[in-house]
């Protein structure tokens, strides 16, 4: 194939060579007019490849005539033999008249003038055209063209000066619109854009004028200066782009120009190579060479290609690279599913290829059906440069942009891939809330996929163009179709989060109700089961594990009648069935296992489908202490009884008991000395004496005595209640120690001190089971009496010594006890002004210690200390405890933790009772103040030293007290006296009452942290402009010390760091005063 194929060209070589039609004139005025007329060609078939990219009717009007003048030209110069000179140069003249004028309609589009006056002065020159045409026929233009032995000659007629005075007419105005609309513009772009048509406007100008002068006018410059006329207006139409040019068309121009440049190598290898010069004619070798070269371009198309890639490169340069980096951009889109990635992404690289001033991205909210900005680079809105995503900027779904795009939805879509208009800008409304501002964008691409419409990727000016050419749009329709497959796909993937997150809030809100269910259920602390017809336990809550000692696994599944009460077969009163049957409550009550417990059933039947099981709710109620409480009450109703009946029978034996001890006394002086008489007579007066103490004894303790207090002896109550102990209860194995030393009187009600001490010894022997050690002490330190009953019992648990004081709490077995003698027994101490401590190890025993104040005590006497031995520290944390744990919710974890080893604790007695405490954390002494690890203070501190009051605990009955402002003002001198001037307190943030009180004493709210509840931190800054002249906490200090010294026992440094505080107080009072009489005297 490839021998016949040069066989084949050989033969056309030959036959170009040796034909007749090669009988021309071949010179550069025949040359020049070919070349033009192939390039006028060219741009002829670009015109119309893109009249759908909408180039002008007149650009292609102007390429014909110019295509006619060339192709008149070169037929006129090469003398073909074909028609005469004369005849081409007529039809020359026909492309020379018509080309000013269609020129100067090419000049009126490119410059996008609307003027009318314009198109009225294109009507006349068109009429004058068909005159210049009946002049150019009739010969009145050239009346003679033709060869002589000079060369080419032509003689111009009468017509000629009026056809060219029309060319020129044409030809200025066309300068002057393009001037004026120069002078008018303000885009750089169109300004380069309109010098390029001036230069070729001139060039064509002096082009035809050479015609006027013959010596030169003969040769064809005038083709030569519109050539390069429509080589600018090319430059200038591909280079600006006043219209759009496509692929196409460049591989048309490519393939002419590589066409050139293959005539070109063979035209080398024709003459410097194989010298055929010598033999052929030097015009058919350039013929030859462009025929081959033609052949050669289009058969020859990976050179073609390849060609077209390096000038691909080397016109575009970088954006070349930019383009294949962006295609391979859009081909990854796909793979994104995520908007805001897919936004910044796309945004970022069509940013930095097209360099643009702005750019967008809008996507559809599905919610309200605006298009809202999901990512903006450099974005210009109401003074400010948005970048990233900014929700609240949004495109109404109603604006006139997207009603105008959705009457497109019709159009085909390779139409609706972007939205361009050449030299026009596109105006956007967005809008922020009442913020409205207009941008003006360039171009647009809609994301659709198939008929939706789910955004826009909107982009603003470009910083070095203002158009976009057809490689640009290509690109851009390619990235949108990839983007809006991207964006579909994100939105679903979005809409599947959105309905995954539904789902898991639905799932968690369901879980929450069960947790809530669940909780609810288990913290009932009475037993609960849900039970199903035929007795299978359904659900139990935790109490019901508790009780029966099961795990739910072991219980659900299983007979309520089984697992609740060990029987084989269904309880004899169980009302289940009843419950069921009726659908109303039944109750009825039943004792445990053990007989310890006893329980009222209730049984609630439970809605279920029809298809389910009837299903009910049984209640175990545990009304043990209940019943205890009834029996109690009997029981002290009896004891009451008892009480009267023993006064009426102690009177009722007195009286012969008395009249036994008389005779017993009368008779035994009577009787013999030795005789056994004697001995009988006196042991009847030993029993009955024994028999009169005892009915004392039971009558001291059961008469109803007024709660007088008087001068008592400690010892000899103890020894009382012993013995009623010891006649009451069986102390079986029991040993007694007793350590009495000599006391002092305290006062008290003998009876009620009485009954503290009997239940105190009572609880000890039965806490040792009738086995073990019972000591007895009493001992007097200082002014106190301290009495002591200590048993070697079981001891109590740690988590129930601080209950044991509670009414009815008790440890022993239901009936063994009401749980209120501790309870008595702590409120009778109490109110004498002493105090009950309770030291108890496990399995090792119990000691009660009770401190009586002396007789002479005030019981309401307020006083402050440093608390720094264990006991009082010991004091401390108890109240802690017991309030800030037990009535504001504090964790347990929280109280006495490592760094309060370390705090200054002041605390608050009320006769000995402690009252109130609080801590100071200094930051000199711990480094870090406790408050830091929940809120950071940096921001306040300016390096000096700064303290916390914390923990400020009060019992309920001294709120209203001095004592929570006395610890405070105290706290204040202490740490003043210690050269702090920062202090920082916390406390919740629902006590209003306690942060008014701490703002009228000078502290500010500096935050809130939440760990576990809402606390709001304060700040009192001594040298800070929130403290006037003498600060509020100072002012309030001042009046109050006075007040206050009698209740310090305050030692040592304690003391003086408070003393220091006052007295700079008051010196600071005292010059303000003096500066204010030295005022008014002036």
């Amino acid at each position: 194939m490839r021998i016949s194929l040069c066989y084949s060209i050989d033969q056309l070589s030959s036959h170009l060579l040796n034909s007749e039609v090669f009988d021309m004139i071949l010179d550069a005025s025949s040359l020049i007019p070919a070349l033009s007329f192939m390039v006028y060609i060219v741009f002829i078939i670009f015109g119309i490849y893109s009249r759908k990219e909408k180039v002008d009717a007149s650009f292609l009007q102007y390429m014909f005539f110019m295509a006619l003048w060339s192709f008149g030209s070169f037929m006129m110069h090469a003398d073909t033999g074909l028609f005469t000179p004369l005849a081409w140069n007529r039809v020359m003249l026909l492309g020379l008249f018509g080309g000013p004028i269609s020129f100067f309609q090419t000049m009126i589009y490119l410059s996008g003038t609307e003027k009318k006056r314009y198109q009225v002065f294109l009507y006349i020159g068109y009429l004058m055209y068909f005159y210049l045409i009946y002049l150019n026929l009739s010969g009145k233009v050239v009346t003679d063209a033709g060869f002589d032995a000079s060369g080419f000659y032509y003689s111009l007629g009468s017509g000629a000066m009026l056809a060219y005075s029309l060319s020129y007419f044409f030809l200025g105005i066309s300068i002057l619109l393009l001037m004026r609309q120069l002078t008018k513009s303000d885009n750089k772009f169109k300004k380069k854009t309109l010098r390029l048509l001036i230069i070729g406007a001139v060039v064509i100008v002096v082009g035809v004028a050479a015609n006027l002068y013959k010596p030169i006018g003969k040769y064809p410059v005038d083709l030569l200066a519109t050539t390069i006329n429509a080589g600018i207006i090319f430059f200038a139409v591909y280079k600006y782009r006043l219209i759009h040019y496509s692929s196409a068309v460049l591989n048309i121009l490519l393939t002419f120009f590589v066409a050139i440049l293959t005539s070109a190598l063979f035209l080398f290898f024709f003459l410097p190579v194989f010298h055929l010069e010598s033999s052929i004619p030097f015009a058919r070798l350039l013929l030859l060479a462009l025929v081959l070269g033609l052949i050669t371009s289009v058969i020859l198309s990976p050179l073609r290609t390849t060609t077209l890639s390096f000038l691909e490169r080397l016109y575009g340069g970088k954006t070349f690279t930019y383009y294949q980096g962006l295609r391979t951009f859009s081909a990854s889109l796909t793979s994104i599913v995520d908007m805001e990635t897919l936004g910044n992404l796309t945004i970022e690289k069509i940013t930095s290829t097209f360099g643009l001033e702005w750019a967008m991205m809008l996507v559809n909210d599905f919610n309200d059906r605006n298009y809202k900005l999901n990512i903006a680079k450099q974005l210009p809105f109401n003074g400010q440069i948005i970048e990233g995503q900014d929700q609240s900027i949004c495109l109404k779904r109603g604006s006139d942009f997207v009603r105008t795009f959705a009457m497109h939805q019709g159009v085909e879509k390779s139409e609706m891939q972007y939205l361009y208009k050449p030299q026009t800008m596109i105006d956007i409304a967005l809008e922020r809330g009442d913020v409205a501002e207009t941008l003006k964008a360039s171009l647009v691409l809609p994301l659709k996929f198939k008929e939706r419409l789910n955004g826009f990727v909107i982009l603003g000016p470009q910083l070095d163009k203002d158009y976009y050419n057809q490689f640009d749009l290509e690109m851009l329709q390619l990235l949108s179709v990839q983007c809006s497959v991207a964006l579909e796909n994100a939105i679903t993937f979005e809409r599947l989060k959105q309905q995954q997150k539904r789902l898991q809030s639905i799932n968690n809100q369901l879980e929450l109700s069960r947790n809530k269910l669940e909780a609810f259920f288990d913290g009932i602390t009475t037993p609960i089961a849900i039970q199903d017809i035929n007795y299978n336990i359904i659900e139990v809550n935790y109490a019901a594990r508790r009780y029966f000692e099961n795990s739910a696994e072991d219980l659900i599944g299983s007979k309520c009648y089984k697992a609740f009460f060990n029987r084989d077969r269904p309880c004899l009163e169980c009302l289940a069935q009843d419950c069921l049957h009726t659908r109303l409550p039944f109750s009825a009550e039943r004792q445990d296992v053990k007989g310890l417990l006893t329980f009222q059933l209730n049984f609630y039947s439970i809605p279920v489908p029809k298809t389910a099981l009837p299903i009910f709710l049984e209640f175990f109620q545990d009304v043990t202490k209940q019943k205890t409480l009834q029996d109690e009450l009997i029981q002290s109703e009896k004891l009451a009884g008892i009480g009267t009946l023993v006064s009426g029978i102690a009177h009722e034996i007195n009286n012969p008991l008395g009249a036994i001890l008389g005779t017993a006394d009368i008779m035994l002086p009577e009787t013999a000395e030795g005789t056994r008489l004697q001995e009988y007579t006196q042991d009847i007066i030993r029993y009955a004496q024994n028999a009169a103490e005892v009915i004392r004894d039971l009558m001291l303790y059961s008469r109803k005595t007024k709660s007088q207090a008087d001068m008592v002896n400690v010892v000899a109550i103890m020894e009382n209640s012993l013995k009623l102990a010891m006649r009451g209860i069986d102390f079986g194995s029991v040993t007694v120690r007793k350590n009495f030393n000599q006391t002092n009187d305290v006062q008290a009600n003998a009876t009620e001190l009485q009954q503290v001490f009997l239940n105190l010894i009572v609880n000890a022997v039965q806490a040792m089971n009738s086995d073990g050690t019972l000591t007895l002490e009493a001992r007097q330190v200082g002014a106190d009496v301290i009495a002591i009953v200590q048993d070697t019992g079981s001891g109590i648990e740690k988590k129930n010594i601080d209950k044991v004081f509670n009414p009815f709490f008790t440890t022993k077995d239901p009936g063994a006890g009401t749980g209120l003698g501790l309870s008595i027994a702590h409120h009778i101490i109490s109110k004498i002004g002493g105090r009950i401590i309770i030291d108890s190890e496990e399995r090792q025993g119990t000691k009660f210690q009770i401190i009586l104040p002396a007789a002479n005590m005030d019981h309401n006497k307020i006083r402050f200390i440093h608390a720094k031995e264990p006991r009082q520290l010991e004091d401390s944390f108890y109240l802690q405890r017991k309030i800030l744990v037990g009535e504001k919710g504090y964790l347990e974890e929280t109280i006495h933790r490592s760094e309060d080893e370390s705090g200054f604790h002041l605390l608050a007695y009320k006769g000995m009772q402690p009252v109130g405490t609080t801590t100071l954390h200094l930051s000199e002494i711990e480094g870090e103040i406790p408050i830091q690890g929940n809120f950071d203070i940096s921001a306040f501190l300016d390096g000096s030293p700064y303290a916390e009051i914390d923990r400020l605990a009060i019992i309920r009955e001294e709120r209203g007290s001095i004592i929570p402002f006395s610890l405070m003002v105290l706290s204040y001198l202490y740490i003043r006296g210690r050269g702090i001037d920062t202090i920082f307190l916390d406390v919740f943030s629902d006590e209003s009452k306690l942060i008014r009180m701490y703002e009228k004493l000078g502290f500010r709210i500096i935050g809130t942290y939440n760990r576990p509840l809402a606390c709001t931190v304060m700040m009192l800054n001594h040298e800070s402009n929130y403290i006037d002249t003498v600060s509020r906490m100072e002012h309030f200090v001042q009046s109050f010390f006075s007040r206050l010294i009698p209740k310090l026992e305050f030692e040592g440094e304690d003391r003086g760091f408070i003393y220091k505080t006052m007295d700079e107080i008051n010196n600071k009072t005292a010059t303000i005063n003096e500066n204010a009489e030295r005022d008014s005297s002036r």
